[in-house]
């Protein structure tokens, strides 16, 4: 898993928070209802607007409630915009999303390192299994997320097939801000590697 995790250095905030915990299940983009934070699948294999050019990809309307919810619904779409940053070589996502957070920044430098040497992953390997979140006492969320890596290897410049990732289901957890008029996740650690 060397692709995916090698890059991806512990940080986080281990304080317990104060409140009780959300569950939902991981956001369906198939439907349209910007009301719902309840679904069945969330996976990584669907297309984004982000597109390899710098450009940064669209909140899901779920995303941009500033709620337990909205917290829970974007760290899953996170974690799927970190499978497409994968795929199509482009971090500009990742760093739109995301402020002071060393797991983040890590992966976007990984990827932006892959893309001058014009590689990039064969897919989007990410779906999300399960949520929740508990708030924090600095007004943020806790949240965390269980995320499952299918396998996928590297697309190197000549189109030749280069290093597999295996798979491998993780628990990630973030401490999750809203800053002006969206969430940003300011710390993300993997808790759980299995």
């Amino acid at each position: 898993m060397a692709v995916l995790t090698g890059g991806l250095a512990a940080c986080g905030d281990n304080s317990e928070p104060q409140e009780s915990t959300t569950t939902a299940s991981p956001i369906d983009r198939s439907t349209d209802s910007p009301s719902s934070s309840e679904s069945s699948s969330s996976s990584g294999s669907e297309t984004s607007s982000t597109s390899g050019e710098g450009k940064v990809a669209e909140l899901p309307e779920e995303a941009k409630a500033q709620t337990k919810e909205g917290a829970i619904a974007f760290n899953e779409w996170y974690q799927i915009q970190m499978g497409e940053a994968l795929k199509t070589g482009d971090s500009s996502t990742l760093r739109a999303y995301s402020k002071g957070c060393a797991l983040c920044d890590g992966l976007a430098s990984r990827v932006d390192g892959y893309a001058k040497k014009g590689t990039h992953m064969n897919v989007n390997p990410n779906s999300v299994t399960k949520s929740s979140a508990r708030e924090r006492d600095d007004s943020g969320y806790r949240v965390e997320v269980d995320v499952h890596a299918d396998s996928y290897h590297e697309v190197l410049k000549d189109g030749s097939k280069g290093r597999t990732a295996d798979a491998v289901d993780m628990t990630l957890v973030s401490n999750t801000q809203w800053v002006g008029k969206q969430w940003q996740i300011q710390e993300l650690v993997v808790v759980n590697t299995k």
